[in-house]
């Protein structure tokens, strides 16, 4: 019975033209194959810890390292006299391949070791932030792994410095990498280190400052970034939370409440004191909060309650008690979690009117804040609550300092009562933001803060980037501005990044079109070429949209002993932006268009083609994919004549035509 080396239950993309290829590529070399693979998607989809979809032995090296792991293994094979029982086959994206890879394979290839190597070109590659980031939207803030296709998500228009949102276009998964934290005074991200920030550039005296992009790596200490002041005010949030009714499943009696229909201040404080000190048992139909007899907050509380719910309430010297099943219910509703370790802010609070979102912050304070030299501190012992309020807090006129946090033992106080037991918790200090008189002192001002006259974004000096250690990661892609704000720092789209191997004009996030630019303006390398330079014994180019030229291909390669180059085009729905029901009309077109030819060496003569009767137009390959949308367009006319003489070129180069 057939059983593919490559298993279902991997986690790549619809459509994916490397999954396509990498299962082909094993089914065709069998079982007595060692693979040695880059980092990269293939083995973030196909490797997710602790399980794997590889059913032969898989190494996964780094990112450009294939070359020289693989080497060693058919070193080791040698010695062992199993050279010709097993076979090796190195594989790698665009990166590991034609770019940081390039040196190691390039030695394997002049030491004339008998592997195949294999090149997944899906023209790009990626860089990535940490999953614990979270994302501004318009709903709201969302932890990176809640962003949906579709969401609107905040963005900075370079062009005039003001608050947008845009779709998201794109989710990638990128695997676990290696992280570094970014921290300014108030704000801190993680992100890998190829992942590009906003930065300001200052031009010298008597010239114009700008924005420029840098990559994580690039920025050094005092270098200022771009980060969020302020959302743009949106209406009260409507509920559609149902009563329940007397009669209903387990309900026998209902205490009279009312219930609000749209947030408002009063409600919004009451929420802040909930969170604090607060909890729900909606099996007992109750509500209750832990405030002594006396304190501010029980006081505030009992007369918000009367304003709001008009219901009956039961207290002690410790515990204030409200008996509604609807009550809790609806509390329930609105994502505040349960338990002290589990309170959260939900995204719709971030999207209040300043007011309401002030009132909430009070709330908040009533309960675990406390006033400490002129500054707020609030205490929690939910890390998730407190990076929220943070951001919640600056977003709506505060200066928020970095979460402290510590594990205390049983007895020692915590905001003026013992601990029970064992724990964790952490606080924030945070005070009001001073408004800069800006209009008298505009130099100074500038040169402290250059967005100080901004309504919705500031600038803050880098103070420290420290490496975090190995985290998962995901990539986001958002249209039209090509940035978002993560952690309230504004970074460049994640997505697509250019490579050695992109094609010439494609519109990839680290080479956008604009209006200077029509995108890569760097040709693909040619690694054909490059690989018939080191004079191996076979090289060829395949794609998914032909398997069994594929297939025929991977076993001529295991018929012959020495280096072995196969360049696999490899179409990305996600970032060629493509129907993935396409993939394979879209790897057939770069074909019959003439853009990737079907070749065939043997010890350095051409010995086989792909023979094309009627070319199709270039434009027949890029308009099925977005990436290449704006060579449509009446002004990139010229542009695309020039393309359609490269694949023009590249039929009479290989004799492709039939005549």
């Amino acid at each position: 019975m057939y059983k593919p080396l490559l298993s279902p239950g991997h986690t790549a993309c619809a459509g994916c033209g490397q999954a396509i290829a990498a299962r082909l590529v094993v089914d065709t070399a069998g079982p007595q194959v060692i693979v040695v693979n880059n980092t990269g998607c293939l083995e973030v989809f196909s490797t997710g810890y602790p399980e794997s979809s590889w059913e032969v032995p898989f190494l996964h090296s780094l990112f450009e390292n294939a070359g020289a792991v693989s080497s060693g293994i058919e070193s080791a094979l040698k010695y062992l006299g199993k050279e010709n029982q097993i076979n090796v086959i190195a594989q790698a994206g665009d990166g590991g391949t034609a770019d940081i890879g390039l040196q190691a394979l390039s030695g394997m290839w002049e030491r004339g070791h008998n592997i195949i190597s294999i090149c997944y070109d899906n023209e790009a590659y990626m860089n990535c932030l940490s999953i614990s980031s979270l994302i501004m939207t318009k709903e709201g803030v969302k932890r990176i792994l809640d962003i949906k296709l579709g969401d609107e998500i905040a963005s900075f228009k370079l062009d005039t410095q003001e608050l947008v949102y845009k779709k998201c276009s794109g989710i990638f998964d990128n695997g676990i990498e290696d992280v570094y934290e970014l921290k300014t005074r108030y704000h801190s991200i993680k992100a890998t280190s190829n992942h590009p920030f906003l930065v300001l550039k200052r031009n010298g005296r008597g010239r114009k400052n700008s924005f420029v992009w840098k990559k994580l790596e690039e920025i050094k200490p005092g270098e200022e970034v771009v980060t969020l002041k302020r959302v743009r005010e949106e209406k009260s949030y409507v509920f559609s939370f149902q009563k329940v009714e007397k009669g209903d499943y387990k309900v026998n009696k209902i205490n009279p409440i009312v219930i609000p229909q749209k947030s408002n201040p009063a409600l919004m404080k009451y929420l802040g004191i909930y969170v604090g000190d607060g909890w729900t048992r909606e099996e007992k139909g109750e509500v209750g909060f832990a405030l002594p007899e006396g304190s501010v907050a029980r006081e505030e509380l009992l007369s918000l309650h009367k304003i709001l719910f008009k219901s009956k309430i039961k207290m002690d010297k410790l515990y204030v008690y409200i008996p509604s099943v609807n009550l809790a219910r609806f509390i329930d509703s609105l994502g505040f979690g349960k338990g002290a370790k589990n309170k959260t802010i939900p995204d719709w609070v971030f999207t209040l009117p300043e007011e309401e979102r002030i009132a909430f912050i009070e709330g908040l304070m009533l309960s675990d804040g406390y006033k400490l030299n002129g500054s707020w501190r609030y205490v929690s012992s939910s890390k998730e609550l407190l990076r929220r309020l943070k951001i919640l807090a600056q977003i709506t006129g505060f200066r928020v300092g970095k979460i402290h946090w510590q594990n205390v033992k049983e007895g020692r106080k915590c905001v003026k009562r013992r601990l029970l037991k064992d724990t964790g918790f952490g606080y924030i200090c945070m005070s009001r933001r001073r408004i800069p008189n800006y209009k008298k002192w505009p130099s100074q001002t500038k040169y402290r803060n250059f967005l100080a006259d901004n309504k919705y974004f500031d600038t803050e000096k880098v103070i420290e980037i420290r490496y975090v250690g190995k985290e998962p990661t995901l990539d986001l892609r958002v249209e039209e501005e090509h940035n978002f704000i993560a952690d309230g720092i504004v970074v460049h789209n994640t997505g697509v990044q250019r490579s050695g191997l992109t094609p010439l004009d494609a519109n990839t996030t680290t080479s956008p079109v604009g209006k200077f630019s029509l995108g890569n303006t760097r040709p693909k390398k040619n690694m054909l070429e490059i690989a018939l330079a080191h004079q191996i014994p076979y090289v060829a180019s395949a794609t998914v949209g032909y398997p069994r030229d594929l297939q025929r291909k991977i076993k001529k390669a295991l018929s012959l002993k020495g280096p072995k180059y196969i360049h696999i085009h490899c179409p990305c729905p996600l970032g060629w932006r493509h129907d993935p029901s396409l993939t394979l009309e879209v790897a057939k077109l770069a074909v019959e268009t003439g853009l990737f030819p079907l070749v065939e060496f043997e010890f350095g003569k051409l010995t086989n083609v792909y023979k094309i009767k009627e070319p199709k137009p270039v434009e027949e390959y890029f308009k099925l994919q977005g990436r290449f949308k704006h060579l449509l367009s009446p002004e990139a006319k010229e542009e695309l004549i020039r393309l359609q003489t490269i694949a023009h070129n590249n039929l009479e180069r290989y004799n492709l035509l039939i005549k």
